[in-house]
């Protein structure tokens, strides 16, 4: 069963909640300052990022650049240079909610859940959280494994706004890891009255469905899925490995083959769909495609046991008995490390 995590894009809130912020300090250069938001309201952010930074290397810390400059760069998924624009715009603007909000984000980005917590509560000390951000709060509770806190969040942020369907995910997905399954189906169909043909929300349901045994329901919740998706600019892998998994569970190897092969086109770094993949070409005799797509997933996840350990099936089943065993044996190294008492803390 696949427990990606979703791939959806978590930056939208900065844009629909810091766009129209305007700064109170001092006057632009009106000729490139208009000419940055209109590069950003284009769409046309690496030049927006260049145009700001020239606005700040020219008037530095007097202005507003380097916000928009960060909000350019989160646009390019550079979380890095967006994390420098803003640390150094807080110098010169240390109580800016905004910049310190948007910081936690990028901190969430960058995968330090911690900092991005120490963050959001510097900025909630100067102006209330919103639904957005009290979301990201609890998606760092989920980097750092602990989906109580992240359930308490999240709760509260469609608490704040009951039609954020991003955070009724995110929540939905935090219940249906701790197993609270009544919960999650409530607020999956609380997405699907937000929004009918939510492709997200429908293969979640699918998961629901498959883990209550019900899989007749769940192959129709994830056709459902895939269907929609076609409606979006954004296709998930998710449904395709998910509806693939089920059907070779169900004796449909041929179809499943195709899903998967799908799943991988879609997530060609993912090592779970090549994974998944490998395991049901070996189970149909087809070694070679096999052995290609578990060599790849360990290669994608070379600290994950399942991987190994498939692949030296693999290795056994086709009587090469060097490779499996050294597979084998980096399987029991990855297990007996992560059984280990870890004296880190998060």
């Amino acid at each position: 069963m696949s427990t990606h995590r979703p791939k959806a894009c978590l930056f939208f809130f900065v844009v629909t909640t810091l766009f129209l912020w305007n700064s109170s300090g001092t006057a632009q250069s009106s000729t490139d300052y208009d000419r940055g938001l209109s590069e950003f309201r284009a769409g046309n952010y690496s030049s927006a990022a260049e145009i700001f930074a020239h606005i700040e290397a020219v008037s530095p810390g007097k202005n507003d650049a380097l916000l928009y400059r960060a909000k350019a760069l989160v646009h390019l998924d550079d979380f890095g240079g967006a994390e420098a624009a803003l640390r150094s715009y807080l110098q010169s603007h240390p109580e800016s909610a905004d910049a310190l909000y948007m910081l936690g984000f990028v901190l969430n980005r960058e995968n330090r859940p911690a900092d991005s917590l120490a963050t959001y509560t510097r900025a909630a000390a100067i102006t209330r959280p919103s639904s957005d951000d009290l979301k990201i709060v609890g998606l760092d509770y989920v980097l750092l494994d602990d989906y109580l806190d992240a359930i308490r969040w999240l709760e509260k942020a469609v608490a704040i706004d009951n039609k954020n369907a991003d955070a009724w995910y995110y929540l939905g997905r935090a219940y249906y890891t701790k197993a609270r399954l009544g919960e999650a189906r409530k607020a999956f169909l609380m997405i699907l009255d937000l929004d009918p043909s939510n492709a997200r929300a429908e293969n979640s349901l699918g998961l629901i469905f498959e883990t209550e045994g019900k899989p007749l329901e769940a192959i129709e919740a994830y056709r459902k899925a895939i269907a929609w998706q076609h409606q979006s600019s954004e296709i998930s892998e998710q449904p395709y490995v998910n509806l693939g998994n089920l059907l070779a569970e169900q004796g449909q190897p041929r179809e499943a083959i195709a899903l998967l092969e799908r799943a991988v086109a879609l997530a060609p770094n993912d090592a779970y769909c090549h994974m998944t993949l490998g395991v049901l070409y070996r189970k149909i005799s087809e070694m070679e495609n096999a052995r290609r797509e578990l060599v790849r997933a360990a290669q994608l996840a070379p600290d994950n046991p399942k991987a190994h350990y498939q692949l030296g099936r693999l290795y056994k089943d086709m009587k090469d008995l060097d490779r499996a065993n050294a597979e084998f044996e980096r399987t029991a190294e990855l297990q007996g490390r992560s059984a280990k008492p870890s004296s880190q803390h998060p």
